[in-house]
Formats: C-alpha cells, sequence, structure tokens
C-alpha cells in the first residue's frame, strides 16, 4: 500500500434547485493529490448533506462525497468532510465578503489550505 498526499485548497458552497423547487447545500472542494510520484492537479469533489434527518451519532450531519480519483482511497471521504468542518466550523478562519453580518454560503469562496497523508493503492 503507497501513500497519496492531498493538498485541499478551497471550498466552493453552492445552492442547487431540485424539480420539486426545493434546494440543497452542495459543496465543491477543490485539491491536488501527489500519488507513486504523479501529481493531480485541480480535481474537484462533491459533498452535500444525505438527509436532513440522519446524524452521526455524535449529532454531525452525514455527508455523501463524490469523487474521481486515478487510484483507490478509503479515507478521501472522511477527509473532506473533515475540511469542510475545518472551513465552516466554530474554529474557522474565513473571511466573508458580505461583511460583517456573517457569510452567505453560496456567495463566498473560502481559500483553506489543509494536507493529509492518507493510504491508497492502484486501481
Amino acid at each position: 500500500m503507497s501513500t497519496a498526499n492531498f493538498f485541499f485548497h478551497g471550498l466552493f458552497p453552492d445552492h442547487i434547485e431540485a424539480n420539486e423547487g426545493t434546494g440543497r447545500q452542495i459543496c465543491k472542494v477543490l485539491f491536488d493529490v501527489d500519488f507513486e510520484g504523479t501529481f493531480h492537479s485541480h480535481l474537484l469533489a462533491d459533498m452535500w448533506p444525505v438527509d436532513e434527518k440522519e446524524w452521526e451519532e455524535d449529532g454531525r450531519p452525514i455527508y455523501e462525497v463524490r469523487y474521481n480519483l486515478p487510484f483507490n482511497c478509503e479515507g478521501f471521504s472522511k477527509s473532506v468532510v473533515e475540511y469542510y468542518q475545518l472551513v465552516m466550523g466554530p474554529q474557522s478562519k474565513t473571511i466573508s465578503h458580505s461583511g460583517p453580518k456573517g457569510s452567505i454560503p453560496n456567495h463566498n469562496v473560502y481559500r483553506v489550505q489543509w494536507q493529509v497523508n492518507l493510504s491508497a493503492n492502484s486501481k
């Protein structure tokens, strides 16, 4: 098993309207990864809450994460959620362009650098 070095760069929250007229928050996460001597740049992962009624045992929402990596990495989805929580959580140090009233998630782009190394293997 090899190690994949992930470099997270940005979070792009967006609001998607479903056919029924109900919207949901979806986020795009921008990252690069170095795996077995090959650098893959400007990759995206999408994430969104699965269901507002479903929560983890510790009270956090459950997220679905979709991505396409050129290798297998089981821990990647969890790392995307951790990055999201780092950026949007109470300990975040983001700057809102919407002023002192707080950020409006679908009007901001959050640039926060974060790195994590995960076990991975070739497809």
